[in-house]
């Protein structure tokens, strides 16, 4: 009777060493594909920006965007009041999806050209730096390469060019009107 009983102890002891080991086995595993994580951050080819510092609140680009936008939406406002006096509550929903419609497909028409000039200095930083993938960077937890200054840097090199010509002639237009 005690020489099972010990047979029975020797076997659950060898089955718990048996499956310890496959335990750890697979967690050595695992461990080994991931990798060093500190390593893989700095050689990776994905890099990160930070939008909100590209593109900032008061940047003229958007604050034009934004009065243009916001004067579309006056205008269509205007329109509705004028077009929905005699019609009825169907009609009136009808026409307000229409110009909902309308107002998105320019407010895209307007930030488009924000938002390639953003893709345009990001393209050209990811291709100088020989990155693959370029990451809003509140979508990225850890890793990445921050390429934010780099495209800020562009994307000012390439404002001033626009800004002066605009000053520039709104000054000359300026002088010929007060001549």
């Amino acid at each position: 009777m005690m020489s099972e009983m010990g047979k029975k102890k020797n076997v659950k002891i060898f089955s718990a060493v048996i499956a310890a080991i496959f335990v750890l086995s697979v967690a050595g595993v695992a461990v080994m594909q991931m990798g060093n994580p500190v390593n893989a951050a700095p050689s990776s080819n994905i890099g990160v920006v930070d939008m909100s510092k590209v593109i900032p609140p008061d940047n003229q680009a958007i604050t034009d965007a934004q009065k243009e936008m916001q004067q579309a939406s006056q205008d269509a406002q205007k329109q509705f009041e004028e077009q929905s006096a005699n019609m009825t509550d169907e009609q009136k929903q009808q026409l307000f999806s229409q110009m909902q419609d309308e107002l998105a497909k320019k407010q895209e028409t307007i930030y488009k050209g924000v938002k390639d000039k953003v893709d345009d200095a990001v393209g050209s930083v990811a291709s100088t730096k020989g990155l693959s993938i370029v990451i809003d960077k509140r979508a990225v937890l850890y890793g990445g390469q921050d390429i934010t200054e780099q495209v800020s840097k562009k994307l000012s090199e390439s404002q001033p060019a626009a800004s002066g010509s605009s000053s520039s002639s709104s000054q000359s237009s300026d002088s010929t009107q007060s001549k």
